[in-house]
């Protein structure tokens, strides 16, 4: 599990994306700059920027065109490097956020349209965190500020993806009354990693279970007030194409997750005598995925066709979906001498749990 940035992001993607009845087009360019002479002696740096440009053309709120981007800082620091403190890390990423709110002002999907869109644009410091590994890097536990996201439900194959849901879940993501600790906006965790052979893996993490401030979306807070809860998450993985030196092979995952917030919250149908929303816990579900890598080239072993699925469900008592189901397929490397050229297709549904429906009677989805 590495924390540095994604590099199978294509320099450029353009694509169509379907939300009936609304058509979106976007683009995305990135630009990615890292420092590596200072990494020999325990410092790395890297630097990525990416510029959206979406349009809705029809359906919707409103037709415009929209530009938003999002620049993303890292530090990592190895201390064994630096100071002497075996096996030791710390880990520092700063965002900043700018552009126009394309679903929120022009589109209106309950699933987002793009993955850097944010509710208000800000400069912050998004994760702070230092790492201990132990029996040769078999054991590894993490402290501070945290994206469940860098670790957790996390498939390899779907970083080309605008849409946001091929990040974290529709169904967890819409969770917690901030979100759960994942971009924008994180919070303060605890995270113990397991890998009994290089192959298979097991990790938890207990985390604040309201990220930031909810009344206070700029800049970074952390607090831990009366009622917050915790939320937790447990997943086991099996990644077969995975080396002894943590390269992948082959884009093949396997992985299983839990996960419940420890926190009372108001069921969306149920009041009691004073007609206020009955509070009660159980706000909890569980998610899949698997990926494999369906076809690989034998002139050209870079070129190579991956295909991906997952499932999730969350609790339908307190959450607007029930349920979220996502599979495609990313062809890599198809036209000789662009090994890293990228084409891909998806389909992404999240179902409204019934509670949520007597509660909207004119909601469908």
């Amino acid at each position: 599990m590495q924390h540095g940035i994604r590099k199978d992001i294509a320099a450029l993607v353009a694509g169509t994306l379907l939300m009936v009845p609304v058509y979106a087009i976007g683009a995305e360019t990135t630009i990615e700059a890292q420092q590596t002479p200072a990494a020999d002696k325990g410092i790395s740096f890297s630097l990525l920027y990416r510029g959206d440009v979406l349009s809705n053309v029809a359906g919707g709120l409103q037709q415009r065109t929209t530009a938003l981007g999002n620049l993303d800082v890292k530090f990592d620091f190895d201390l064994d490097t630096l100071i002497g403190w075996d096996g030791v890390a710390v880990g520092l990423h700063g965002i900043a956020s700018h552009g126009g709110k394309p679903n929120a002002n022009h589109v209106g999907s309950s699933q987002g349209v793009d993955n850097i869109e944010v509710d208000t644009n800000t400069a912050k410091l998004f994760q702070a965190w230092i790492q201990k590994q132990f029996l040769d890097e078999k054991l590894s536990v993490l402290f501070g500020l945290y994206d469940l996201n860098s670790e957790f439900y996390v498939s390899h194959s779907t970083g080309i993806f605008l849409h946001p849901s091929p990040g974290i879940g529709s169904e967890l993501a819409q969770t917690g009354l901030n979100g759960p600790s994942v971009f924008p906006t994180s919070s303060v965790a605890l995270r113990v990693s397991v890998f009994p052979t290089p192959e298979t893996y097991v990790q938890a993490v207990v985390l604040d279970g309201v990220p930031g401030d909810p009344d206070n979306p700029r800049g970074t807070h952390i607090q831990f007030n009366d009622g917050d809860g915790a939320l937790r998450v447990f997943e086991v993985g099996y990644i077969p194409g995975k080396s002894k030196d943590g390269e992948l092979a082959l884009t093949d995952k396997y992985a299983v997750g839990v996960w419940s917030y420890t926190s009372r919250f108001e069921d969306l149908v149920e009041v009691d005598g004073g007609s206020d929303p009955l509070m009660h816990k159980g706000n909890e579900g569980f998610y899949v995925l698997a990926e494999h890598m369906l076809y690989r080239g034998k002139r050209n072993p870079d070129s190579h066709a991956d295909g991906f699925i997952r499932y999730g469900r969350a609790a339908e008592d307190f959450n607007q979906f029930s349920s979220y189901f996502q599979t495609g397929i990313v062809f890599t490397g198809m036209v000789p001498g662009r090994d890293e050229d990228q084409f891909a297709l998806s389909f992404s549904t999240a179902r409204t749990g019934d509670k949520y429906r007597l509660f909207n009677p004119t909601f469908s989805m």
